[in-house]
């Protein structure tokens, strides 16, 4: 269930806030200044908050700047001041998107959903790039032959592309591929028992029937 922090200091938007985007799903939590706002993202982490500018003690302004130096929370900034360089002050401060109140709640629901689709896309792109060097990291390892290692080379250049036997046999084994020359199929599954002995899984190089070799970094995608 994804967290959404709700700082303003209008307790009856608020707790309006709050039954709306729990009725969708949320978890929500409300403080009502700038530094009861700030302590609760100290102490718990939340996946979006909903920002006031006019806010008592830190005001949303200088909240918006601290979370964007402390933390990596998107945020959307709902406030009365409607006029140009408000909005320029506060997508300046951090603010992910500038509501000006009175905003409707449904055109406020679809920013809060395609914020947080935004954000769980960067985070799997993320994921999925430190598991790739982690993989890379792990072949290199690998105690492969000279030629085994230039053909896992030669396809993790390719990742994701499946590359036809007869390119792989010309690019690498600099010859032509024969209908009954099996030698790289051979070097293949040799490739793929001694990254099982690795600890990694064979399908990171994928026979495509027909076609060739494909290797893939993240499985599955």
């Amino acid at each position: 269930m994804s967290k959404i922090l709700v700082v303003d200091d209008d307790i009856v938007l608020c707790e309006l806030l709050q039954e709306v985007l729990e009725d969708e799903g949320y978890e929500v939590h409300c403080a009502h200044c700038g530094k009861t706002g700030l302590a609760y993202l100290e102490q718990l982490p939340v996946d979006l908050v909903l920002l006031d500018v006019m806010l008592p003690y830190i005001d949303g302004m200088q909240l918006a700047r601290r979370i964007c130096q402390r933390f990596a929370t998107p945020i959307i900034m709902l406030t009365a001041l409607g006029d140009e360089a408000s909005l320029l002050d506060g997508l300046q401060a951090g603010a992910d998107h500038y509501m000006a109140k009175p905003f409707k709640v449904p055109e406020l629901l679809a920013r809060i959903k395609a914020t947080m689709r935004r954000v769980g896309l960067e985070k799997q792109r993320s994921s999925n790039c430190t598991a790739e060097v982690e993989i890379t990291e792990q072949l290199r390892r690998i105690p492969l032959t000279d030629t085994e290692s230039d053909l896992l080379e030669y396809l993790v250049r390719h990742n994701g592309i499946v590359v036809s036997k007869a390119e792989l046999q010309k690019a690498v084994l600099k010859k032509e591929l024969s209908p009954f020359d099996r030698n790289l199929d051979m070097h293949i599954s040799n490739i793929r028992r001694k990254i099982v002995q690795s600890g990694l899984p064979k399908q990171h190089i994928k026979t495509v029937r027909g076609k060739g070799y494909s290797f893939l970094e993240v499985i599955g995608t």
